[in-house]
């Protein structure tokens, strides 16, 4: 019983959506959950399908936990470590690509204060991510594609979001 004993705190949990996403036409939705003083933890969904009459499919989500400088949670300058995790496919100057990716990096941010529930966060962020997928010619026998797998260093998350804090 005293093992399971714990203090109880309001939590900050905020819903968000990244605009610059959101004008590429891939809809995503993001859930933070304050977890200390100083940190929180989070993950966004994101997918699209055929944005803009082009070929193209992705689905994917990414994690992450963050670190806040000012020591208030969703408010000025954080650090955070995340994971990405994706399933795309799409075509592009007459190549086709079919795949998945994996990695996790760092991202680099800050929170403006807009009001008691809104918040705008600004930020970037670089990841080491791997990937495996099946690549062709669109004009070529499927039979003649390659697989190919790799790694990259890739900026995997640079937006504004807008933050609606629930509580």
């Amino acid at each position: 019983l005293t093992l399971g004993t714990f203090q109880m705190r309001a939590q900050l949990l905020a819903l968000k959506t990244d605009v610059l996403w959101d004008v590429a036409m891939t809809p995503n939705l993001g859930l933070e959950l304050v977890t200390s003083g100083k940190t929180s933890v989070g993950i966004y969904g994101f997918a699209n399908k055929n944005p803009w009459g082009r070929k193209m499919r992705m689905l994917g989500a990414m994690p992450e936990f963050r670190y806040w400088f000012s020591g208030r949670p969703m408010k000025r300058a954080f650090i955070g470590i995340g994971g990405v995790i994706a399933d795309y496919e799409f075509n592009f100057r007459n190549k086709f690509y079919d795949g998945n990716a994996f990695g996790g990096g760092l991202t680099f941010g800050y929170a403006f204060y807009l009001g008691p529930h809104w918040s705008l966060e600004c930020y970037g962020s670089a990841a080491a991510v791997g990937y495996k997928m099946l690549r062709g010619d669109l004009d070529s026998p499927a039979e003649e594609a390659k697989y190919s797998r790799g790694y990259a260093l890739i900026p995997f998350k640079i937006g504004v979001s807008f933050s609606y804090i629930i509580k």
